[in-house]
Formats: structure tokens, sequence, C-alpha cells
């Protein structure tokens, strides 16, 4: 699995840099950003909200067993 990862990095860096231009460069690493990092990312952000929300109700249940 480590492997498939970083032969598909590998490659999308490659795709990356191999353009002749200075601006189609900069445009694919503008997509590569967007579309390679903020979907996970975004799992990220979505995790931690799940995390917080669980962390939140269990300390309301601690508190109501309590009293």
């Amino acid at each position: 699995m480590t492997a498939d990862i970083l032969s598909r990095f590998r490659a999308r860096l490659r795709d990356v840099f191999t353009y002749e231009s200075g601006p189609e460069a900069a445009d694919a690493m503008a997509d590569d950003t967007r579309w390679g990092w903020l979907p996970a990312l975004s799992g990220v952000a979505v995790g931690g909200e799940h995390a917080r929300r669980s962390h939140a109700e269990s300390q309301a249940r601690r508190s109501d067993m309590s009293g």
C-alpha cells in the first residue's frame, strides 16, 4: 500500500514539473494542490468536528451521571 501511494505521488510530481512554460506549471501545481490535498484536508476537518462533538456528548453524559 505504501509503495502504491509513493508511486502515485511520484507520478503526480512528474506530471506537474514536466511543463515547458512557467504559467502551465503554475496552473498544474494549483490544480494538483486543489484536487490532491483538499479532499484529504476536508476529511481531517470532518474528523475533528466529529471528535469535538463526541467529546462534548460524553462530557454531558458524565455530568448527568455524577449529579
